[in-house]
């Protein structure tokens, strides 16, 4: 009786957390999917990077921005006045279009090695986050 009832447990068990194993394995972790890349304004910015076009938020864009633009160990308050700063200038050039090309505006967009050698290797992670806090503070505030 005990042989069945683990065997029946381990059954179960299987049949319960097998796909979200499976989809796990094939997926990837995805714990580190930031709340910044949700974030869906309507109005994208178009950026290379390795020499492919990529459509972003402008939200998604801001983040990118600011690591050239603010010291990520500033107060929050200036990081956050940064950001809506950078949002206006982008949304004044944007006018009425819901697209721009990131070579129409005054900012450089860090990502990949420019991020990394801009911050530090050991500060990436601990920065972009406090960026994207700034800019997900403030999202839509336009002055």
């Amino acid at each position: 009786m005990g042989e069945k009832l683990v065997t029946i447990i381990t059954a179960v068990a299987v049949v319960v957390l097998g796909p979200y194993i499976l989809t796990s394995i094939i997926n990837g972790r995805q714990g580190n999917v930031s709340a910044i890349s949700s974030i869906d304004t309507g109005r994208d910015v178009i950026i290379q990077i390795d020499g492919q076009n990529q459509l972003i938020d402008v939200e998604e864009y801001i983040v990118g921005v600011l690591p050239g633009l603010v010291d990520w160990q500033s107060d929050m308050d200036i990081i956050e006045a940064q950001a809506v700063a950078v949002r206006g200038k982008i949304y004044y050039a944007m006018g009425e279009e819901t697209v721009i090309w990131a070579s129409n505006l005054e900012y450089t967009y860090y990502a990949g090695d420019e991020l990394t050698k801009r911050l530090g290797k050991g500060n990436v992670e601990k920065a972009v986050k406090i960026y994207e806090k700034a800019v997900i503070n403030t999202k839509g505030i336009i002055e």
